[in-house]
């Protein structure tokens, strides 16, 4: 560990957000580095997930002809996500010799219970309006420009499977760092990225202890790479069947 990052071989593991310290308490503020720019944008998630089985086939049928519009679909949750400070977005970076430091892959934890409000702003901190503005800005900008590439009828398919699945975080799961997004360039994948993005929540809940858990949702086909990350044992879906599965790392 070297300031906060972690490196791994050619990769390193940087946070968008830092844990600072003041009078008033903690607070959250945006953590700047020469890829700042390619964090914030999703254009990996766009290649990662262009033709993923719930973004791309059931969400975005008619992505092939608008492909540009799923990439503003994930851009507007990154952005509505950002400002939400339960949620705590990682990125992987590397040196290329032509253009130096690019994201090659990126994650976005986010932090479920009494450890989730903790992460929360004072009610007075002026941070919090940014969330509303964006999420107006957006609604109003869908509907100039609408998402051509999706199936308006599926285009909340992921919003509704999140909160079908809120049961799963109760009890002795209430604490929990749940993996939210993970994705990795294609150019860039079977490198261990996607497992050094997937890991850190499950270490991070390690750390605070046994009362705190990891969990991620995911297909069944992505069953095996999330073991592989300490995420074993199945809560949610059955074994076999089609539909997302709840992933716990306990």
């Amino acid at each position: 560990m070297l300031g906060g990052i972690k490196v791994q071989s050619a990769f390193r593991l940087l946070p968008l957000k830092l844990n600072t310290e003041d009078s008033g308490g903690q607070t959250w503020v945006p953590a700047w580095y020469p890829a700042w720019y390619d964090a914030l944008n999703p254009r990996i998630w766009h290649k990662a997930f262009f033709d993923d089985e719930i973004i791309g086939d059931i969400m975005h049928p008619y992505r092939q002809r608008y492909p540009e519009d799923v990439y503003w679909f994930l851009l507007r949750g990154m952005r509505e996500r950002f400002w939400d400070w339960r949620h705590q977005f990682y990125v992987v970076v590397t040196q290329d010799e032509h253009i130096g430091e690019v994201v090659v892959g990126a994650a976005d934890w986010r932090r479920l219970g009494e450890g989730g409000a903790a992460r929360e702003l004072s009610m007075m901190d002026p941070r919090n309006l940014i969330g509303p503005i964006i999420h107006i800005y957006q609604a109003l900008s869908l509907r100039i420009f609408p998402n051509r590439a999706a199936d308006t009828s599926r285009s909340s398919f992921l919003d509704s499977a999140i909160a079908n699945s809120e049961k799963y975080w109760t009890g002795d799961r209430a604490e929990c760092w749940d993996l939210h997004v993970c994705g990795v360039h294609p150019d860039y994948q079977g490198k261990g990225i996607g497992k050094l993005l997937a890991q850190w929540g499950v270490q991070e809940a390690e750390k605070e202890g046994s009362g705190t858990c990891a969990s991620v949702l995911c297909g069944e086909k992505n069953r095996g790479f999330y073991s592989k990350a300490g995420l074993t044992v199945q809560v949610g879906g059955r074994k076999g069947e089609g539909g997302g599965i709840a992933l716990f790392n306990r």
